[in-house]
């Protein structure tokens, strides 16, 4: 019989990660399971009322799970949608509808597909990308994650060979390379709780984090945070980390909104950091609950009750 989604939380993570596994202590009246998964057979109800979703971005068949269950009910967190509607070039656009300054940026053609498209797809104008964004520039994919296949490029030949070597397998931007004297990851919350991090990026893991001083921001700090705010509202993102850079003359130039899995590990973050993220998420997670919210796509769709008709 089916008796729909269970209450409590549904978990799509590996076991032993820290963060969950702290949010998990931190919620003991709320009942929970890691999610596992072999085949789904339509019509499946939801295993239960809220889903935190933190490995579908790395799995095709995940993520048409978890889009699958939000669409019959569960409020998933983050919303699975998310990818289908923003990357790091049409998130430009957001930027520009609420005044942000963000670095310049172009989409280069790939060549992944199984059609040949070179009637439509043109090679790119190199002359005229090195005119738009300059050199040394930052060569990364559209809708990448972690530091993979994002190179700092010092030349019109160099962009052009990594172009060549990766075409095949990602579709790739380049931006112009921002001069900073600070860097920083806001953590947002339900997009209303915000905590800048100051942050040395560098690739491989390698990047660093540390707490910020009383007025490092100076005038800064509270258009970073007022921005953070609206974007993922506007995003539709329960939990984000949205970086920035302060240029030399105290300009906030927004670098990166595209993070529906922020990574948040204790061995990484300062204690104060990691115990205000494990705490906000927590929150976040007891009033999705609370409010029989459905994600945003769900609104004004309702699925049926029946499973229709299917041929014999």
């Amino acid at each position: 019989m089916d008796t729909g989604p269970a209450p409590g939380i549904g978990i799509l993570e590996f076991e032993e990660n820290d963060f969950v596994r702290s949010v998990v202590t931190a919620l003991p009246n709320v009942p929970h399971a890691y999610l596992r998964a072999g085949q789904l057979i339509h019509p499946s109800p939801p295993p239960f009322r809220l889903i935190v979703d933190r490995v579908s971005f790395c799995d095709p068949f995940l993520r048409h799970l978890m889009r699958y269950w939000s669409l019959a009910g569960a409020y998933v967190l983050n919303d699975p949608f998310f990818t289908l509607v923003f990357d790091k070039l049409s998130e430009s656009l957001l930027y520009d509808a609420h005044s942000i300054m963000h670095p310049r940026t172009i989409l280069l053609p790939s060549r992944i597909g199984t059609e040949d498209v070179s009637e439509m797809v043109a090679e790119p104008n190199w002359e005229e990308i090195g005119a738009t964004v300059g050199f040394p520039c930052i060569l990364k994919p559209v809708d990448g994650y972690a530091w993979q296949d994002v190179f700092e490029v010092p030349d019109p030949a160099t962009l052009r060979g990594l172009y060549e070597s990766l075409k095949g397998r990602r579709t790739l931007i380049v931006q112009q390379l921002v001069s900073f004297v600070g860097y920083y990851r806001a953590f947002c919350v339900n997009a209303r709780d915000v905590l800048i991090v100051r942050w040395t990026p560098r690739p491989f893991d390698h990047g660093e984090y540390a707490l910020t001083t009383p007025g490092e921001l100076g005038a800064a700090e509270d258009y970073v945070r007022q921005k953070t705010i609206d974007l993922n509202g506007a995003l539709g993102l329960d939990f984000n980390a949205v970086e920035w850079c302060i240029t030399k003359d105290g300009t906030p130039v927004i670098i990166d909104s595209y993070n529906d899995v922020p990574d948040v590990r204790r061995e990484k973050l300062p204690p104060a950091v990691y115990g205000w993220v494990v705490e906000r998420f927590c929150a976040c997670v007891r009033e999705r609950l609370a409010s029989g919210e459905t994600n945003r796509i769900m609104r004004g769709f309702q699925p049926r009750s029946d499973p229709g008709t299917s041929p014999g």
